[in-house]
């Protein structure tokens, strides 16, 4: 049985990966792995992890990355604790393919984390949705992450 493992940090792109993870999931000869991340499990945005379970989806891990300010040392600062929290759960999990979408920070840290575990990474690229193609203004990340597309 192959395990895709899908890693969702926000609840724009959990809403485009959900139909693919309830395939994944209904399909005799795969395991549904989930990674939830980021803003999934911040209070100031909801908590939207309730969500995905709510949806009877099963959270495998759960990965924090607290950001102490926006400025680049707390995001590096999240990059951070995120990156010691993929290296866990991808450990423990171990999944065939690493499933992810969008071009924001934790999904570079994934994608990352993924390359050097020697797993399958799949980035889904959605064109003209708003927000998969620039961050902030930085078309950067979506270029490097889009690198890791196929890798193992």
């Amino acid at each position: 049985m192959r395990k895709i493992c899908f890693v969702t940090g926000t609840r724009a792109e959990y809403g485009l990966l959900s139909r693919l993870m309830r395939l994944v999931k209904e399909d005799k000869d795969l395991r549904l792995q989930v990674i939830a991340t980021n803003m999934h499990l911040m209070p100031e945005y909801g908590e939207t992890y309730k969500e995905i379970e709510k949806d009877g989806f099963t959270i495998d891990k759960k990965v924090y990355m607290h950001k102490p300010s926006d400025d680049a040392y707390g995001i590096i600062s999240s990059m951070a604790e995120e990156m010691q929290g993929m290296n866990d759960a991808l450990s423990e999990l171990k999944p065939d393919i690493l499933v992810l979408l969008g071009d924001r920070y934790e999904i570079l840290v994934a994608a990352q984390i993924a390359l050097i575990h020697r797993i399958y990474c799949k980035l889904l690229v959605f064109y003209g949705c708003k927000g998969t193609v620039k961050m902030n203004g930085n078309q950067s990340l979506h270029v490097v992450i889009l690198k890791f597309d196929g890798v193992t």
